[in-house]
């Protein structure tokens, strides 16, 4: 689920219509002045998360790099909280919720998940192994092919245990 660089104006596109939309609704129901000041306490409260977030990131990451564990899951779970606060900021009903959303625990772990697997899929293999560890492999198991064929190359090292 990769967001191509050639998609990006259009999900702006859809983004802004959809903010727009929702404003108007909101702002018929409670009145334009109280839609207005929601927008601007979103706002703030986007501010106050960005920074606390921010340093909480910052904080963790320091924490578990000097105690010598791998910064990567910490990383990407702190992110998930970022992007949240981030979307808090943006003015706009809509991606004030799925800001907030960001921030419920579950939703959160999930979000992170998402962000390592980009990560690790992104990340020269090497760099992904130092943040993340070693790489899960799948292996099949079953009867040796008469004709092995090679599909692909594998970054690691086969050690021979002879």
């Amino acid at each position: 689920m990769r967001i191509r660089v050639r998609k990006i104006p259009l999900l702006t596109a859809v983004t802004v219509i959809a903010e727009v939309v929702v404003f108007v609704l909101v702002a018929k129901d409670i009145g334009f002045g109280w839609a207005l000041l929601a927008l601007v306490g979103l706002s703030i409260l986007g501010m106050v998360l960005v920074q606390r977030e921010g340093i909480r990131t910052w904080r963790r990451f320091r924490a578990v790099t000097q105690a010598g564990g791998r910064p990567g899951p910490h990383l990407t779970h702190a992110l998930a909280g970022l992007i949240g606060a981030a979307l808090v900021l943006f003015p706009g009903f809509v991606t004030a919720v799925i800001g907030l959303a960001l921030f419920i625990p579950p939703v959160r772990t999930l979000a992170g998940r998402g962000l390592s697997r980009i990560a690790e899929r992104e990340l020269a293999s090497p760099v992904a192994d130092q943040m993340f560890g070693p790489r899960k492999v799948r292996v099949q198991t079953g009867p040796p092919t008469a004709d092995p064929k090679p599909t692909g190359t594998i970054d690691g090292e086969i050690i021979d245990p002879r």
